[in-house]
């Protein structure tokens, strides 16, 4: 697979990363939208707060910005152009510091749209949302909506977004439906997004949970069983989306348990398109656990 994505990436290289195209979603790798003038925006704006205060981001940064910014306003991301200078102002040091690698991104955009044809290749139905680049306050990392896949690019390093990217090119093309609204669904749509992330890309996004889960497997798998037994009423906390959780093991634990049931499955399958494309259409998360055979 490594060898597959070198060579993607190369041809990738003389792909046209166009900004101007009408933001669309396609199901050709060539012509998927990538959206980073927002980038150049807001450091326009950043660089005039001296000289025109508090009005520069609606200005320079949200009226002109793209679809990315403007679906970025809501859910406590950037909020609006005053939540957004006020934020400025008081972590100025930490923009400053970040933003040499926000004007890198260009840099990683081909071994991004890699990814999306290594993913055509593996699930001829894949389709391509709109990816956007954008600077936020420092509190959303990525996110997939049906309108784009949006990345904060204050919040990760270059080398590690193409990765991200993936993860997030993923969640766009999963049609799982919440049947339970359990903590094993959610845990699956997020592994299974880093387990076919990591088909694509070559990489996970975020590593740590899994470091973490060296040599202790036996014992977070007893711990998940015991909370996912608890049926609907279980508790996220200890596995997604909060801060360190009990032991010291990372937030996000239960990317890791999808993970290693999305992996048992694909390892299991003869057809390995078959199980892409199984993967991508769970209709019933416990079957799929079932059907994985782990933890028997």
């Amino acid at each position: 697979m490594k060898k597959v994505l070198g060579i993607l990436l190369i041809l990738s290289v003389n792909v046209c990363l166009s900004q101007n195209l009408g933001d669309r979603v396609t199901s050709n790798p060539d012509s998927a939208v990538i959206v980073y003038k927002d980038i150049a925006n807001f450091w326009k704006a950043f660089d005039k707060i001296s000289e025109e205060g508090n009005k520069v981001f609606e200005k320079y940064y949200i009226n002109p910005g793209s679809n990315g910014v403007q679906k970025f306003l809501g859910n406590n991301r950037i909020v609006n152009a005053d939540t957004l200078f006020n934020t400025v102002q008081s972590h100025r040091a930490e923009y400053l510091k970040v933003r040499e690698n926000t004007l890198r991104i260009e840099e990683i955009l081909p071994q991004c749209r890699a990814s999306y044809y290594a993913f055509k290749y593996l699930y001829p139905q894949a389709l391509f949302p709109p990816l956007y680049f954008v600077i936020g306050r420092f509190n959303t990392g990525g996110v997939s909506l049906k309108e784009g896949q949006i990345i904060g690019a204050e919040m990760n390093e270059p080398t590690n977004i193409p990765f991200l990217v993936a993860h997030e090119l993923i969640h766009a093309n999963q049609r799982i439906p919440y049947k339970y609204k359990i903590l094993l669904e959610q845990c699956i749509i997020e592994g299974s997004a880093d387990f076919m992330g990591e088909l694509i890309s070559g990489k996970i996004a975020s590593l740590e949970p899994y470091n973490y889960a060296k040599g202790k497997e036996e014992a977070i798998w007893k711990d998940f069983i015991n909370d996912m037994e608890l049926g609907e009423q279980d508790d996220f906390a200890n596995w997604l989306y909060s801060g360190k959780r009990k032991d010291d093991r990372p937030a996000d634990m239960g990317y890791y348990i999808g993970y290693i049931i999305t992996k048992a499955y694909y390892d299991k399958a003869k057809d390995k398109k078959k199980a892409i494309y199984d993967i991508l259409n769970i209709q019933d998360c416990k079957e799929f656990l079932k059907v994985s055979g782990i933890g028997k």
